[in-house]
């Protein structure tokens, strides 16, 4: 683990020796143990400067360089939380009955096992007795916050599964969208595809992508930016990240399909993360079930703020 991982901002100086290096890959061998999407993170949030400007990461870093590279925290969040969760998963069980468990996701934690990831959500609940035959119902992005089902078993699993497949699911989020909403509503009816870029996991609005549909509703306008309602009839991969950002109005927070510019404001204002937060699931299964989880401190901190800015 390189000495550079602190709890304060570092200033490199390029020497002969390492130039030539693209700004990513200096970061890499620099910030060892760090992983790679939180390096492009930074570089694109603009946290990463070279003589005080945004540079790309294909930037081709210079001898007298001066490098500034923002505190990196190895242990990042999802390992602060998912430690807490390996001894109290109670903690984010909104419900439970034979057939499955509502969970209050926090942002930061995976849902899933992946190559980068040391700790997931499934995996936890995995770890805990009552729940080794957890299964995935459906998936919330790693820094999207809120309600989600999980199956105690493969068949309330399967089961619940086709009640999304079929539509027979309510699920609403909350978001922070950029720009002045004129309308009170609107429906987004625009196909997705994920990118055949084999480099990325970005989604595109194409033709021949699959249907999706997004609603959204202004909840209330502030200066630059609205707080809105998003009711979804699909629930294709980063759906109300591509359809928000596809309209001129992306979501707060969010640095793959967002505004660096914006997310570097609110960022000012406490804004940690993308301001996403699944708060109402409504199905019917073996009876009336209907969930409800308001918006995470952090994220009514940022509404607090704005709406004392009007």
């Amino acid at each position: 683990m390189s000495n550079l991982i602190k709890n304060k901002v570092q200033k490199l100086e390029i020497s002969e020796k390492t130039s030539g290096q693209r700004l990513d890959n200096f970061l890499r061998k620099t910030l060892k143990g760090v992983p790679h999407s939180l390096i492009y993170k930074i570089i694109r949030d603009g946290q990463v400067r070279v003589n005080s400007k945004r540079v790309l990461p294909k930037y081709r870093v210079e001898i007298n360089d001066i490098i500034r590279i923002p505190p990196v925290d190895s242990e990042s969040k999802s390992m602060s939380i998912s430690h807490d969760l390996f001894t109290d998963i109670n903690k984010i069980i909104v419900y439970e009955n034979n057939d499955f468990i509502i969970i209050n996701k926090p942002s930061g934690l995976p849902v899933q096992p992946g190559t980068k990831v040391k700790n997931d959500l499934i995996s936890i609940l995995k770890s805990h007795k009552s729940y080794q035959d957890s299964h995935l119902v459906h998936r919330l992005d790693k820094g999207t916050s809120g309600l989600m089902i999980i199956g105690k078993n493969y068949k309330s699993a399967s089961d619940l599964g086709k009640l999304f497949i079929n539509k027979k699911v309510s699920k609403s989020y909350y978001a922070l969208l950029d720009g002045m909403f004129r309308d009170e509503s609107i429906i987004i009816n625009s196909s997705l595809m994920k990118s055949t870029d084999n480099t990325s996991n970005k989604v595109l609005v194409h033709k021949e992508g699959k249907p999706s549909s997004t609603k959204i509703s202004r909840i209330k306008q502030f200066k630059d930016s609205f707080l809105a309602k998003i009711d979804i009839d699909t629930g294709r991969m980063h759906q109300i990240r591509v359809h928000s950002s596809n309209i001129g109005h992306p979501v707060c927070g969010d640095t793959e399909y967002g505004n660096r510019n914006v997310n570097e404001k609110f960022r000012k204002i406490g804004l940690r993360r993308i301001f996403l937060h699944s708060y109402i699931l409504k199905f019917n299964y073996n009876g009336k079930h209907s969930f409800k989880k308001d918006l995470p401190d952090d994220l009514q901190l940022v509404v607090n703020t704005l709406k004392n800015a009007l």
